[in-house]
């Protein structure tokens, strides 16, 4: 997979992540693909798993943006790492703004290419928890 093809990747699963689609983000995963947030001691396996944390997710926050981003990307081990600023507000209102840093292990293109691991380092509030 090309640079341009997982950057094209990432900034189509944050892009569903904005628009609260836990259908089209779950798209972007293996059916056994790992998520953690080391920053808050979470990991989730599997589907059925992420999509609870996107569910409590979309019940947290009213609304969210992903931007500005600034990719690192090893084609040959199909690895990209974004460091990302947030901005969200919270149902109750309360906004914040966050920077981040995720880390993405792509499965190889012949099984889908698609998200096989996502590490994410999330300052304040974990709303997938």
């Amino acid at each position: 997979m090309t640079r341009d093809e997982m950057v094209a990747k990432a900034v189509a699963y944050l892009a569903d992540v904005d628009r609260f689609d836990t259908d089209a983000i779950l798209s972007h995963f293996t059916p056994d693909a790992v998520m953690d947030v080391p920053s808050h001691a979470t990991t989730r396996s599997g589907l059925a798993e992420i999509r609870d944390g996107y569910e409590r997710r979309a019940k947290a926050v009213k609304s969210s943006w992903h931007g500005d981003f600034v990719f690192m990307v090893d084609e040959a081990a199909r690895r990209l790492a974004v460091r990302l600023s947030v901005r969200r507000t919270n149902m109750d209102g309360t906004p914040e703004a966050t920077d981040n840093v995720t880390i993405i292990e792509f499965a190889s293109v012949a099984d889908g290419g698609k998200i096989a691991r996502l590490s994410a380092w999330l300052p304040g509030l974990n709303t997938l928890k």
